[in-house]
């Protein structure tokens, strides 16, 4: 009712018809859900790429492009990918990424009204960016030729940004305005993310519901619907899972394509972010028996180690030769940086040789962290905060709380038709949780954390959730439960109302905000 006396009368009449389209769409998809679970029985995986799909398409309705963490450098590194595809130049003499001329608009949005000032279209979400959506639409094209943006892009594997290239080549090729391109490349992003996420779900033999549950994540599905490179490295995290668990329980041999298709992981992942790298520890829970006949099976262990290991190390090392020494420095980074009153100052980060003199400092860092920054971690792996880390926008925390309340109850719950989990197993997948978070507060302490600062800098609780499964599923009941009590649970119901539930809470969450953005 607040909105419709805000918006009548005025011009913007047309965001009432988008909110009552958002409500009515949120709804429809969370009712044929509820029904593919209850009535209708479908397999969870198929209800997963339902659900992850259309919500994944609201949140890209709601949040505008080039408005998630990072996004804009995702973009411009999506596009330089895109001119080498369309195998034009890519740059210009001065090493400027070339983009069509109607896209300068987005990284140089005038809506700001100053045009000394280069601001990136969806930045800061207000109402004006929705205006200027519905003004351009998807196919208004207003300039000819092409142009050049002096943004950055990012330095890591260029397959992470293949999908999203695509679209932009798509939307080029079909002379679509540039919100016409911003929507293209985030949508062939988010089906990567839904069908690799589906695989997962659908292979995985344990633990299903915890992917799930983290899937429907504000922020993952923020993530996944963005030019984030996050929504190729979730879903290729969550199929390495559900690849070593499927190896892991299957009673044959592993063959040659288990192997290539493992070290494909590798080469995909590892160079993306190094430090999950770490993830493919979980290959040693693969029974080295399973490798051949009693003559054979430990040759071919070793060489399939051997090979996730040379495609881990070589990658990295033809992607991220560079990026790899400013996380493994020994003398400390010195960088220049701007002070608040745009005076240059020399900065000097931590270094590997601190950590080596003090055994306990990485552990005593770690822990003022999580004191000082803990309910930051938890909060922003729900999206307590979304949009560029905008304080106006994300979950309240009460939900925030329900979120890990569900993700908890998924990771605990048994479900009978799973086999046992053996303590080997649950060891293993903690101890390489553990490890991989360890790595990333290193990585993060010795790159970006200055020497006078005692916690860590940098970090976002989007940063956990490759490897949150490995932290939780060590706590999973496995197998049918020996107490009575137990085995009366309804699991299937449990399940059930866990994914209805995060879905309206993603309506809620999906409407407050798009209510706060139109308001401003």
């Amino acid at each position: 009712m607040e909105l419709l006396i805000n918006l009548g009368g005025t011009d913007d009449t047309f965001l009432i018809r988008w909110f009552l389209l958002l409500i009515v769409g949120t709804v429809i998809v969370t009712v044929i859900a509820g029904l593919c679970l209850t009535r209708w029985r479908w397999k969870l995986h198929r209800v997963y790429f339902l659900v992850v799909l259309w919500f994944g398409l609201f949140y890209m309705a709601v949040f505008s492009p080039l408005s998630a963490p990072d996004e804009v450098v995702h973009f411009v590194t999506a596009y330089e990918l895109s001119d080498r595809l369309m195998l034009t130049p890519a740059r210009d003499s001065d090493d400027h990424i070339r983009i069509r001329a109607e896209d300068e608009y987005i990284v140089n949005w005038p809506g700001d009204n100053d045009p000394t000032k280069a601001t990136v279209l969806g930045m800061t979400l207000d109402r004006a960016v929705y205006e200027e959506l519905h003004e351009h639409g998807l196919f208004k094209m207003t300039r000819q030729g092409m142009d050049v943006t002096w943004q950055v892009p990012a330095v890591t594997t260029p397959l992470a940004y293949l999908c999203p290239a695509v679209g932009i080549s798509l939307a080029r090729l079909l002379h679509m305005s540039c919100f016409g391109l911003l929507f293209m490349g985030r949508l062939m992003n988010l089906l990567l993310f839904t069908i690799l996420g589906t695989l997962a779900v659908k292979r995985m033999p344990i633990g299903r519901m915890v992917v799930f549950v983290l899937s429907l994540f504000p922020m993952t599905l923020e993530l996944a619907a963005s030019y984030s490179y996050d929504a190729f490295l979730l879903p290729l995290a969550f199929t390495l899972i559900s690849e070593v668990l499927r190896l892991s329980y299957t009673e044959r041999d592993i063959r040659v394509s288990d192997a290539v298709r493992l070290s494909i992981l590798a080469v995909l992942l590892a160079p993306c972010k190094m430090i999950y790298a770490t993830l493919f520890l979980l290959c040693l829970m693969i029974a080295p028996r399973k490798f051949g006949s009693d003559h054979t099976y430990i040759r071919n262990y070793i060489l399939a180690i051997l090979l996730i290991d040379v495609m881990i190390v070589g990658s990295i090392l033809l992607v991220n030769f560079r990026e790899f020494f400013r996380y493994v420095n020994t003398t400390g980074t010195v960088a220049p940086e701007l002070d608040s009153e745009g005076n240059v100052q020399t900065v000097v980060y931590h270094d590997l040789m601190e950590l080596v003199r003090d055994k306990t400092l990485i552990f005593r860092v770690i822990r003022n962290s999580f004191q000082i920054l803990g309910g930051e971690y938890l909060g922003t792996t729900v999206g307590m905060w979304l949009s560029a880390m905008d304080r106006s926008l994300g979950a309240p925390v009460w939900m925030c709380i329900l979120f890990w309340t569900l993700l908890l109850v998924a990771a605990i719950a048994p479900d009978y038709d799973e086999p046992s989990l053996g303590i080997t197993r649950r060891l293993l997948m903690l101890a390489t949780g553990l490890l991989t978070g360890l790595l990333l507060f290193v990585s993060m302490f010795t790159a970006y954390t200055p020497k006078d600062t005692w916690y860590i800098l940098g970090i976002q609780g989007r940063y956990f959730i490759p490897f949150l499964p490995l932290l939780l599923l060590p706590f999973h009941i496995s197998g049918r439960p020996a107490d009575p009590i137990l085995r009366r649970i309804p699991i299937i119901q449990v399940q059930n109302v866990s994914i209805i539930l995060s879905l309206c809470m993603n309506i809620y969450v999906l409407c407050t905000n798009f209510f706060t953005i139109i308001n401003r």
